[in-house]
């Protein structure tokens, strides 16, 4: 399980709310495009709110480049971009918004922390840590010369901060930051907000990565405390936690204490969202997994069919979330050799992956050794050897692309 990325999001305002009021200035031009772009990109219209927020942004840069509106707009237009993944065109909009905001704020005005730790996430979310950094530091300086050492809000610096060291795998330097982020945490809303939960999880997860098991388990287990009384023992809030802490006992083998808590999480997750919700299907997968261990592959079989059943009627026959769950049952009835009834699952993974993913993705890769592997169990190498070199072929435009990239 990957640490969990602590990156403060690009986001929208909240949303719109409509009430009756005595008196109500006339909206500019600029307010109308800006609302209509925003609301867009809520119903997912993100054609019609990009032409909205563009004619915002033509609006705001009547007013000047003191005026607060220029690089709000700047900034919502790069958020329509982000969610899209288009980065290359929200990127020179974050770097204007940040270069706005350092010409006509203060040093410490929180302002600008929140341009500077905008544009550190857009690099963050495309691996550039070496850009992202020293805008989370320069976030955290501006936060902390504004409102204090231990105010609530230089907390996202920190997760910010600790997110690029997780990221590579840099996690002594990434620990004083999570610990110091919980500390200011409690020390603002006390030793039993659910607020601090997410703390909890955070430097847990780091210590795991370090193998530091001793110090994670208290961590998950202050977590799980602290949901149980704020929201009772089958609230969804625990399943985060739950979950983590299961994963600790699986590494240590310790099998029947991780049983106990996925156990609780399938009955939790059924009882919140129904016996049919996709958000089961990874509850269902996980304690399949760990039968899989145990070699319980009954149980494990039972359940994995289970969670396929619930994706393939909530998200179709061929999404890639089936596939996943065709291959993990292929490798269960592969691994106890029964491969007449793995081929046929493995044959509708790999159809469906090269569907959703393309025909050069690196799932479709390992899907196909996969398949070769169950080929030579079956006395078919000639196929298998055919299989396998596409797998290798696959990997090595992968790298050439990266390099290219490089």
């Amino acid at each position: 399980m990957a640490i969990k990325q602590w990156i403060e999001a690009l986001s929208l305002c909240g949303l719109l709310t409509f009430g009756l009021t005595a008196c109500e200035e006339a909206k500019t031009p600029w307010d109308l495009h800006k609302d209509a772009g925003e609301l867009r990109m809520q119903q997912g219209r993100f054609q019609e709110a990009e032409d909205e927020l563009k004619a915002a942004l033509q609006e705001a840069e009547k007013f000047g480049e003191q005026d607060s509106r220029l690089p709000q707009t700047l900034t919502k237009l790069a958020v329509l971009y982000d969610v899209q993944g288009d980065y290359d065109k929200a990127e020179p909009l974050l770097r204007r918004a940040v270069d706005l905001h350092r010409k006509n704020l203060k040093a410490n005005d929180p302002e600008l922390a929140i341009s500077l730790s905008n544009l550190g996430a857009l690099y963050h979310a495309q691996k550039q840590y070496d850009k992202a950094e020293p805008l989370f530091l320069e976030a955290l300086g501006v936060r902390e010369g504004a409102l204090g050492n231990d105010h609530l809000d230089v907390v996202l610096d920190l997760k910010n901060l600790a997110g690029v060291h997780a990221a590579r795998q840099q996690y002594a330097q990434a620990e004083p930051f999570l610990v110091r982020a919980l500390a200011i945490t409690e020390k603002n809303v006390g030793p039993d907000d659910p607020i601090l939960v997410e703390h909890l999880n955070n430097l847990a997860l780091l210590y795991r990565a370090q193998q530091r098991y001793d110090q994670a388990l208290p961590l998950l287990q202050r977590a799980i405390s602290i949901n149980e009384k704020a929201f009772g023992m089958e609230s969804p809030g625990l399943i985060g936690s739950l979950n983590n802490l299961a994963l600790i006992h699986i590494t240590q083998e310790a099998f029947p204490k991780a049983e106990i808590l996925l156990k609780r999480v399938v009955s939790i997750t059924e009882l919140s969202f129904g016996p049919d919700n996709p958000r089961l299907a990874p509850s269902l997968t996980n304690l399949a997994e760990l039968y899989r261990n145990m070699s319980q592959f009954d149980k494990a079989i039972s359940l994995l069919e289970r969670a396929l059943k619930i994706n393939e009627e909530k998200f179709g026959p061929d999404d890639a979330k089936v596939a996943n769950l065709l291959n993990n049952l292929a490798l269960l009835y592969f691994n106890q050799e029964q491969y007449d009834k793995a081929e046929p699952l493995m044959k509708r993974a790999l159809a469906i992956n090269k569907k959703t993913m393309g025909e050069e993705h690196p799932t479709v890769a390992r899907t196909l050794k996969n398949y070769a592997a169950l080929l030579r169990k079956t006395q078919r190498a000639a196929e298998a050897d055919n299989l396998e070199a596409q797998a290798e072929g696959i990997l090595k435009n992968r790298s050439s692309a990266r390099n290219r990239d490089l």
